[in-house]
């Protein structure tokens, strides 16, 4: 009651006998019944001087806090004839105190002619009654004892109107007013009647249709109230809206009945039993599957339904499992009631709790036909492995047999031609030549097909010049072309030296495949090579080549078969122009492995052109050559320059001064995020290199603090990502913390300095750098030549200096730091030594971290190895780097292992194939 608010009307009505007192004890209101009693009151003010509290007089402040809450009499001194009992409340809201009392102690009833109307007290009273029954959460009703309505609450109807009218009508008036059906106001008059007998509480559920066409449910009750001879008075009428619980109750009933459906007629056997094995209940489909009724198995225990030899594995396979870990499952053989063995797949899930025994709830499924099909695929299986290695065998003694004595054919006919022959003679010779290479394709064609279809066909990747190598293609069907009188016709438009990575034998065989399919099928015309470039990636190239010729052509009906093994243009080709229908299965299998597409055109009798695509990789002197016309440094531009460089890594930092103060820049180094926020809020700098992990604050939180400096001195800095992250995406991301572009780890010189000075030219404008004299693109790709590819027997010298370690391939590159550098001895060096020492230092670290199992921090540090294995050209631990700084290894402790043994070897290889730099003089 404290911390409501009440008007004098409200005090009035609600507590007749009520007084008001200030924190001074000063009366501010009274109710109008002491005026009847007390003359004057009203008009006083001084509380303490009208009354006694419990028998103190002069009572205090302090003395009504400690008496609120309570029942207590109070006394007026100038009338000992009269006493008040009642509620003593402090009010917080009004900091008052309200003294409260509804029955008066020792006066006589008020005279009828006072001042005082007895009809409106009594109507006070009976709107406080009503008030309290309005603001009841239910519907409440009165009836007279002819079931006629006395009072109808807010709550049962809403409609005032309605609820007036319906005063002295009766539950049959009710519902034609409301458009309820009658049979609503029989069952309840029954009800009344039933009450009225009996004079006893009657309780029902009631659905009552609504005007909206829903249905809602009551829990009705009538009570009779009897007067002084028994009879009933008045009947009260209550009830609760129970749609809410009534909805739930159909849900919970709808959904055992699924589960009980599911139970009953669902597939899976499902069955329960307690901690021994003795089943307490089953389903049908336990009686479906394995023959036993229902009484024939409960009750019974598991091990009389599994084979003998079963039994004894039970207790340890299954019922302690289940005990100790909860859940069981796996594969069990069981007995059918014919005798037949079943393999059922279960799972058993332990249940019960703190009032019931446990017991396991189970599940399982018939797999007896999966079994058997799974034996008869491993016995299929072992056939097929021996049927493929017969065919291997047959297939190498059938290559065994006919070349050797094709060789012979070959050698003697080869003398024969250097004999004296005549021209029909000569024309034998070359005729038996031409059958037996022929011959030799059809059986090299047929291994080649072997090889691709069991995966064992493996690719090169090695550089090759591709213009060359379609050149030399060509010569090889020069003289062939020549004798039909058949134009062969080039046209490159790659550059003469184009270098790329791949299987250059491969790349021929498919191309001579194409070539001589276009020879065989055209009588007259010529045959178009084209070679172009589509589209030039950093480090990879996409090449199309096409064959097109002006021969028979191919029907259209072939052409969506024409790449099936054994496949001809038509059934006469064979025929007419031998063959075995692999070549072109052939070359559609070696384009795919290499990642490339093939397609033809072709109409009758006009041509066929083929064409395929293949993405190479960029040789090394492509890309040399690229950055020397592409992007030619001059250190002009950048002279003077102040560059910040955030690097944690001091290998990393080294490379980075070099190249950065070789260009003329001025250079500082920080080693992490939050020092570089602070030089860039007090120094002045042109470019930040910012690397993205570093130790207490990394690269993106370090640029977003940067971006808002207040004031905005130095919030616009270019800042360029300088980091080992390769995926997909980085780059967006790092431009969308509020970075100017990315470098990725390892670079090449030419790399950094264009990201530099396209920053600068973005953010001050192409005369700040003098741009207008920037190089010129190149019209077209130029590349320098590769190395001419070595005879065959053709001995390599090798100076001691170039020899590496006896039986070992080379574990790492220096081509970048080299590049850089310039070639300057004294800083590979530097950099081999400082390789050595720092990832000694990291590898250490990182196992004992891996040790403690700490794999955040071994994460962390393989970060910091990544773009240093990268600089030293490391190939072969990017890949284990990498994965234990993602820790995606099941077995990092592995990895681990495999880094510092790779590491070993790659130092110890560096040390031999470089000797100075581990001189004392290479560190000076």
């Amino acid at each position: 009651m404290s911390h409501f608010i009440f008007n004098t009307e409200q005090l009035n009505r609600i507590f007749p006998y009520y007084i008001l007192l200030n924190n001074e004890l000063g009366i501010d209101a009274c109710g109008a019944a002491y005026n009847n009693v007390l003359a004057g009151i009203a008009g006083r003010k001084d509380f303490t001087a009208m009354f006694t509290v419990g028998g103190k007089t002069q009572v205090t402040y302090n003395d009504l806090v400690d008496l609120t809450g309570q029942f207590i009499s109070l006394l007026p001194l100038n009338n000992g004839d009269i006493k008040f009992q009642g509620q003593l409340e402090y009010l917080e809201a009004t900091g008052q105190f309200l003294f409260a009392g509804n029955t008066l102690k020792g006066i006589a009833p008020p005279d009828i002619s006072s001042n005082v109307n007895s009809k409106g007290i009594l109507k006070g009273k009976l709107d406080f009654y009503e008030d309290v029954l309005n603001q009841i959460p239910a519907d409440v009703v009165v009836y007279d004892n002819q079931h006629r309505y006395v009072f109808i609450s807010h709550t049962a109807i809403k409609d005032r109107a309605l609820r007036e009218r319906l005063i002295g009508l009766k539950d049959e008036d009710f519902c034609w007013l409301t458009n309820r059906p009658e049979s609503l106001a029989q069952e309840r008059h029954a009800y009344f009647n039933e009450v009225v007998k009996t004079r006893k509480l009657k309780t029902w559920e009631e659905k009552v249709p609504n005007a909206d066409g829903s249905e809602s449910y009551h829990l009705r009750n009538m009570y009779p109230l009897l007067d002084e001879d028994n009879h009933v008075k008045f009947v009260i009428g209550y009830g609760l809206d129970i749609t809410d619980r009534k909805l739930a109750e159909e849900k919970l009933i709808i959904n055992e009945k699924k589960y009980k459906d599911l139970y009953n007629f669902g597939t899976a056997l499902i069955y329960t039993h307690d901690m021994r094995g003795n089943l307490r209940s089953v389903n049908p489909a336990i009686s479906n599957t394995l023959g036993y009724t229902e009484e024939e198995v409960t009750n019974n225990n598991i091990r009389n339904i599994l084979p003998v030899y079963d039994r004894n594995k039970i207790q340890h396979d299954y019922l302690d499992k289940v005990r100790t870990q909860g859940t069981v499952k796996g594969i069990s053989r069981v007995v059918h009631k014919n005798g037949s063995i079943l393999y059922l797949h279960y799972q058993g899930h332990l249940a019960g709790d703190d009032s019931n025994a446990p017991y396991v709830i189970g599940f399982a499924q018939d797999i007896t036909d999966r079994i058997k099909i799974e034996k008869e695929l491993r016995a299929a299986k072992v056939t097929t492995e021996s049927a493929a290695r017969a065919k291997e065998i047959f297939l190498a003694n059938m290559s065994h047999e006919i070349r050797t004595p094709m060789n012979g054919i070959l050698g003697l006919n080869m003398l024969l031609s250097k004999t004296e022959l005549n021209e029909q003679q000569l024309g034998y010779t070359r005729m038996i030549s031409e059958s037996v290479k022929n011959l030799l394709t059809i059986v090299n064609d047929i291994l080649d097909i072997e090889k691709i279809s069991s995966g064992k066909l493996e690719l090169e990747s090695k550089p090759f010049n591709i213009s060359n190598k379609i050149a030399r293609t060509l010569q090889l069907f020069q003289y062939k072309s020549k004798e039909k009188d058949l134009s062969l016709i080039l046209n490159n438009r790659l550059p003469d030296e184009f270098v790329v990575i791949g299987d250059q034998y491969r790349f021929a065989q498919i191309l001579s495949n194409l070539i001589n399919n276009s020879i065989k099928f055209t009588k007259k015309g010529d045959i178009t090579v084209s070679a172009s470039l589509l589209y030039n990636a950093n480090d990879k190239v996409l090449l199309e080549f096409s064959v097109k010729d002006t021969g028979i052509g191919i029907s259209p009906d072939r052409l969506p078969v024409i790449f099936d093994s054994f496949v001809q243009g038509s059934s006469h080709m064979s025929r007419k122009y031998g063959g075995t229908g692999l070549g072109l299965s052939i070359c559609k299998s070696l384009v795919e492995m290499q990642g490339g597409h093939i397609k033809v055109h072709s109409k009758l009798n006009q041509g066929t052109e083929f064409i395929f695509s293949l993405t190479y990789k960029k040789g090394l002197s492509y890309m040399q050559k690229q950055g020397e016309e592409d992007d030619v440094i001059d250190p002009e531009l950048l002279r003077d320059r102040k560059i910040l460089v955030a690097e944690d890594v001091e290998l990393n930092q080294f490379l980075v001064r070099n190249v950065l103060e070789s260009w003329g820049c001025v250079v500082d180094i920080v080693s992490n995020g939050a020092e570089a926020v602070e030089r860039v809020k007090d120094e002045d700098y042109d470019v930040v290199l910012m690397d993205i992990q570093m130790p207490e604050m990394d690269g993106i939180t370090a640029t977003r603090h940067i971006r808002q400096f207040e004031p905005e001195q130095h919030r616009d800095v270019p800042i360029i990502a300088f980091t080992a992250n390769a995926l997909k995406g980085d780059s967006q991301y790092y431009k969308d913390a509020g970075m100017n572009d990315c470098v990725m780890k390892p670079y090449t010189e030419e790399d950094l300095f264009k990201k530099i000075t396209d920053v600068l030219r973005k953010s001050e404008g192409p005369d700040i750098l003098h741009l207008g004299n920037w190089p010129k693109q190149p019209d077209r790709i130029e590349v320098i030549t590769a190395e001419p590819e070595k005879e065959e027997n053709e001995e390599v010298k090798q100076t001691p200096e170039s020899t590496p370690m006896e039986g070992s391939e080379k574990l790492y590159d220096l081509t970048m730091i080299e590049t850089i550098s310039k070639n300057n001895e004294s800083f590979v060096n530097k950099m081999i030594l400082m390789f050595c020492d720092v990832t000694s230092q990291d590898v250490d670290k990182l196992k004992e971290a891996a040790a403690q199992g700490n794999w955040e921090t071994v994460s962390q540090l393989a970060h910091k190895l990544k773009s240093t294995v990268g600089n030293m050209g490391v190939e072969s631990l990017k890949d284990v780097v990498r994965a234990l700084e993602l820790k995606a290894s099941d077995n990092p402790q592995a990895l681990v292992e495999e880094l510092d043994e790779k590491l070993n070897k790659v130092k110890a290889q560096l040390k031999a194939d470089h000797p100075s730099a581990f001189e004392p003089q290479a560190t000076n």
